[in-house]
């Protein structure tokens, strides 16, 4: 599969809209979609469209209590200027490290995440991917060690409130391709120091050699857009942004996973 491509939906139509999406995801980890027609409800378009790409799950949080589900499809993604800025990146604008969302999910782990966007903020805040190979055959070159470490490691706990899952960081199938298992701030409170040091010296190097370098491709989201990635087949990660006002820069997302 290729990284990233763009779709332009001909037609407001969400059951159109949806399959020339998913023709798309058969050869593409990130699909940027952009509507060539107004939409109206958003909500309404992408409820549907969902619906008609995957199978949708709930993966609703509530931030105040600690990432407790709620039950509800959509998850906010939202400037608040009245919530400091570390409490939920979410609600900040700060950059956001490299992850993937599925990493503390066992029983609701989405195979396909969607953003779409209501309000774009002022300067900045596009969501940024790397590529799984691209970023193995850096690593190979420039760090084999910490590579192989996360290739052969045990299991690694991510959990949040209710949730958990348990993978390696990196795991390269027998087919050769390549999984991420991710979320550096998630990391179970009670796994050994060996793996919370795994954790950290990973998060140093992304920051320190990837997240701001060639290898992160970036998207931004006009109002109306989305885009749609694979997560375990990518990292991703966001810039930080300007805004002047709670709800300047605004986004919805859910996942989903993929039906055949």
């Amino acid at each position: 599969m290729e990284l990233i491509t763009e779709v332009i939906l001909r037609s407001n139509d969400p059951k159109e809209a949806a399959q020339v999406v998913r023709e798309a995801l058969k050869k593409y980890k990130v699909i940027k979609v952009i509507p060539e027609w107004y939409l109206g409800d958003l909500r309404a378009f992408y409820d549907e469209f969902t619906d008609n790409v995957g199978e949708p799950l709930n993966i609703g949080e509530d931030f105040t209590k600690e990432g407790t589900t709620t039950g509800e499809k959509w998850l906010e993604i939202r400037y608040d200027a009245d919530i400091p800025d570390m409490a939920a990146y979410r609600h900040s604008k700060n950059a956001q490290p490299l992850h993937t969302d599925g990493a503390y999910s066992h029983d609701n782990s989405s195979d396909i995440f969607i953003f779409y966007c209501v309000n774009k903020a002022i300067k900045g805040g596009a969501t940024t991917f790397v590529d799984g190979p691209v970023l193995i055959e850096y690593m190979e070159e420039n760090a084999p060690e910490l590579l192989d470490r996360l290739k052969n490691s045990e299991k690694i706990k991510y959990s949040k409130a209710e949730q958990f899952r348990e993978e390696r960081i990196i795991d390269i199938l027998e087919d050769g391709q390549i999984k991420f298992n991710y979320n550096y701030y998630c990391i179970d409170p009670n796994e050994t120091e060996e793996h919370k040091a795994l954790n950290q010296e990973f998060f140093d190097f992304l920051q320190n050699y990837v997240a701001h370098s060639h290898m992160a491709e970036e998207v931004t989201l006009n109002p109306g857009e989305a885009v749609l990635w694979w997560d375990d087949l990518v990292l991703h990660g966001r810039n930080s942004y300007e805004v002047k006002k709670t709800n300047d820069r605004f986004i919805w997302k859910t996942g989903f996973n993929w039906k055949n």
